[in-house]
């Protein structure tokens, strides 16, 4: 994760790492290729500084979901551009999750460095249900035995949990675990090993796996570390920021029904969003009542397909049809939303769609989308 350990991380794998690019002819970055597992999750830090709003939507574009951002490092740093990164992640409609670069090796070290991830995060949002990770890469932990260190990551996470933190999460080389700490049901591990050749799915039981950190997206100049999400776990983050999410979003929503033609938006559309017909729909007061609009915000034009998951209304109170009833047909994006569900006190981002030929739409989670063309379309 964090740029100045890489050389740490590399030296720790046992399988062939991609090493950054240097003068001295190492590797070249890995560009996008249709064999390589997804680029689910991107994880950054002040490293990333030069990255500005529209190379985060680039991310999006390109199927990122979710971010994990570098937001303190011991007792003694914090990231200084935390809240730039998280409002342009916010902007592109990504998941946000933290963490911190451990350094703790006693007990009263690992409540002490808890402590300053909390303020760090709590500087950003006061929301609570993102995933709170920490990076166990110091050399350090080498030197102490396992017992000790799961002890002390059992101390870092009683903190956060008694400070409102529930979803929290291990980052470390996979050739570390059960040698120098162990994962369990609250840190079911996101795992680090980066093949030469990546493809495919690797450590099914843990929450994600970071298959390159020298990843460049078509487009872009910089190399970056990417992750496959094996679930959902990163992707539930609110994202209740000090400043506002989008600076083209509109003011929340406070009706809890939604129309068919989407109508009662206080956004001024640049893009018509299609009247969906309600002979075929079906709605429902309580699952409108049951979430809340964050934000709501234009978006570009995106090609997607998919045949899992539903299309509804903009505050899910109508459910329109089913996308498998669809199979072949390429959808495009005009708008984005985040909507927070009250029941289970998570949030989701959702995408406005539009059938090529105009004739359907709605709002659908993004998970369920995959980027491109339909192929059998």
């Amino acid at each position: 994760m964090m740029k100045i350990s890489k050389p740490l991380l590399l030296g720790a794998l046992t399988v062939g790492a991609v090493f950054l690019s240097t003068s001295n002819g190492a590797q070249a970055s890995l560009t996008p290729s249709s064999s390589q597992p997804r680029t689910d999750m991107v994880d950054l830090s002040s490293w990333q500084a030069n990255l500005s709003s529209s190379d985060y939507q680039t991310m999006a574009d390109a199927g990122v979901k979710a971010v994990a951002i570098k937001a303190s490092e011991g007792t003694t740093y914090t990231n200084g551009i935390l809240a730039k990164q998280v409002q342009y992640a916010q902007n592109a409609g990504l998941a946000v999750n933290y963490y911190h670069f451990a350094r703790f090796t006693t007990t009263a070290e690992a409540q002490a460095e808890a402590q300053t991830f909390i303020k760090a995060v709590q500087s950003v949002t006061d929301a609570k249900n993102m995933v709170m990770v920490v990076d166990f890469e110091a050399s350090n932990f080498q030197n102490l035995s396992k017992a000790t260190n799961n002890q002390n990551l059992a101390a870092f996470d009683e903190t956060l949990a008694a400070a409102g933190y529930q979803k929290t999460d291990l980052y470390t080389m996979a050739s570390w675990i059960g040698r120098y700490i162990d994962t369990n049901a609250s840190n079911k591990g996101w795992l680090a090993q980066w093949p030469s050749n990546p493809s495919g799915d690797a450590y099914p039981s843990a929450n994600a796996w970071q298959w390159a950190s020298d990843y460049r997206f078509s487009g872009e100049s910089q190399d970056l570390d990417v992750s496959q999400l094996n679930n959902d776990f990163y992707l539930n983050g609110a994202s209740t920021a000090t400043s506002t999410p989008s600076s083209n979003a509109s003011t929340p929503s406070t009706s809890s029904q939604a129309s068919g033609s989407d109508a009662g938006s206080t956004e001024t559309p640049t893009t018509t969003i299609v009247k969906v017909p309600t002979t075929t729909s079906t709605y429902s007061k309580a699952r409108s009542d049951s979430v809340k609009l964050i934000w709501r915000a234009k978006m570009g034009r995106h090609a997607y397909h998919t045949t899992s998951g539903a299309r509804y209304s903009k505050h899910l109170g109508t459910r329109y049809a089913s996308m498998s009833n669809l199979p072949n047909t390429t959808w495009y994006t005009n708008y984005h939303e985040k909507l927070y569900n009250k029941k289970k006190g998570t949030s989701a981002i959702y995408y406005h769609i539009v059938s090529g030929n105009g004739k359907h739409a709605g709002w659908i989670w993004r998970g369920y989308l995959h980027a491109g063309v339909n192929p059998n379309a």
